[in-house]
């Protein structure tokens, strides 16, 4: 419909100028005169250029955007050229050209300057840069180019769209931790550890008598070749945590910060020899079960630029989905820990002391009392809570540490 009348609209301009034109020549063909025909004289340009416009196929001109890199970190700056080119240098006079984004927050951040007015003239390419500052984490589409012209008077405007799309993401700010893995703790007499034993194959630290089950590859071939004894290496052991990320995502005046600290913890935990897991609560539960290379890292980074707080009622349980492994620790980041959901953490540990739940707060306001009572409730059903800001996620582990 909105198509139909702007279509209407053109057709109309088009008939006036075109009318227009015809009568002034009639003008001046019966007044005769010099007068008259200066008129039309002068007009003419200004009529035919119109008419021409009207004709000019606008979806001929080509684009591109450059764009050094389609990630930055939360706060960043993103600077964009934008180039369009034509094949036939028809005098285009006043040109704006958009870049359009899903966000308008973004042409506020680049102080509108996706928006370009110039003269194209007979210029066969016209470019322009912008750069938007504080990019906001997410994730952020640029849909095409919208390409509007005009004639001298206004009488004849023109638009089209070329699409473009493209997709940065913002990835959240991390924190350096002093990380530490958190320590065994102990259930009616029996270690419950989160610590598996692995071996680091990468440095052999002696030999002994091959026996049965020994993988070939440790097979110390120098010792058999000189004592005709099969020897295997032996290796450091490491321990290795089993170590669940849940990040809560209800919305919460710190949900920025929640996503940072998820992320700060699960930078740090994947370089600490961990047998990390990744979860992310919302309208439908994100489960990452294995984060052991950059790419598997990388893919939940992704999803921590891209995910949006929930109203608390469309929270998908925890319950209604299946999740076979059972973790040593959970570390549940929240900005609200009522029981309930923190309940439902406990069922990836068999010791709810190995659930540590980080309360992200505002500490430049005082903390509710709704938000004290549900920390005191979770800590009088032994679960261990840690209250921080923004500037305490760097020793958020200290505590957790020497527990």
């Amino acid at each position: 419909m909105k198509k139909g009348r702007k279509l209407l609209s053109m057709t109309g301009r088009f008939a006036f100028i075109v009318s227009l034109f015809f009568s002034v020549y009639v003008f001046a063909m019966f007044q005769g005169g010099k007068v008259s025909w200066t008129i039309f004289y002068m007009l003419t340009p200004f009529l035919l250029y119109s008419i021409i416009l009207f004709v000019y196929p606008i979806n001929t001109i080509k684009a591109e955007r450059i764009t050094r890199s389609h990630t930055v970190k939360s706060g960043g700056k993103l600077t964009v050229t934008v180039k369009l080119r034509r094949s036939f240098p028809f005098p285009l006079l006043y040109t704006v050209a958009s870049d359009k984004w899903v966000n308008p927050e973004l042409a506020v951040n680049a102080n509108n300057q996706t928006k370009h007015v110039f003269i194209f003239g007979f210029k066969k390419e016209v470019e322009w840069s912008y750069e938007i500052a504080s990019l906001p984490r997410g994730e952020h589409i640029v849909e095409g180019i919208e390409i509007e012209v005009t004639d001298f008077f206004g009488w004849i405007q023109k638009k089209g769209f070329i699409v473009l799309k493209d997709t940065i993401l913002v990835f959240p700010n991390t924190t350096p931790m002093h990380y530490a893995p958190i320590n065994a703790q102990y259930d009616r007499g029996s270690l419950a550890s989160p610590f598996s034993l692995i071996k680091d194959t990468t440095m052999a630290t002696g030999v002994r008598d091959y026996q049965s089950g020994d993988r070939v590859t440790w097979i110390h071939w120098k010792s058999f070749a000189r004592t005709q004894n099969l020897m295997t290496k032996e290796f450091e052991d490491r321990q290795s945590e089993d170590l669940i990320i849940l990040l809560d995502n209800r919305e919460s005046e710190t949900f920025e910060e929640q996503v940072e600290l998820s992320a700060s913890i699960v930078e740090e935990a994947s370089g600490h020899q961990s047998n990390i897991a990744f979860v992310s609560a919302g309208a439908e539960t994100s489960v990452f079960p294995f984060i052991n290379s950059a790419d598997q890292l990388h893919d939940v980074f992704v999803h921590l630029a891209k995910v949006r707080p929930i109203p608390a009622d469309d929270l998908n349980p925890l319950e209604s989905f299946a999740f076979t492994a059972v973790a040593g620790s959970v570390v549940l980041v929240t900005g609200s820990p009522d029981w309930p959901f923190v309940q439902s953490a406990m069922g990836f540990v068999k010791n709810r002391r190995s659930v540590i739940c980080f309360v992200v707060v505002d500490k430049s306001v005082p903390i509710s009392a709704r938000l004290q009572e549900q920390i005191r409730y979770a800590e009088s059903k032994g679960i261990t809570i840690h209250v921080l800001g923004k500037m305490q996620f760097s020793d958020a582990f200290k505590e957790v540490a020497n527990l």
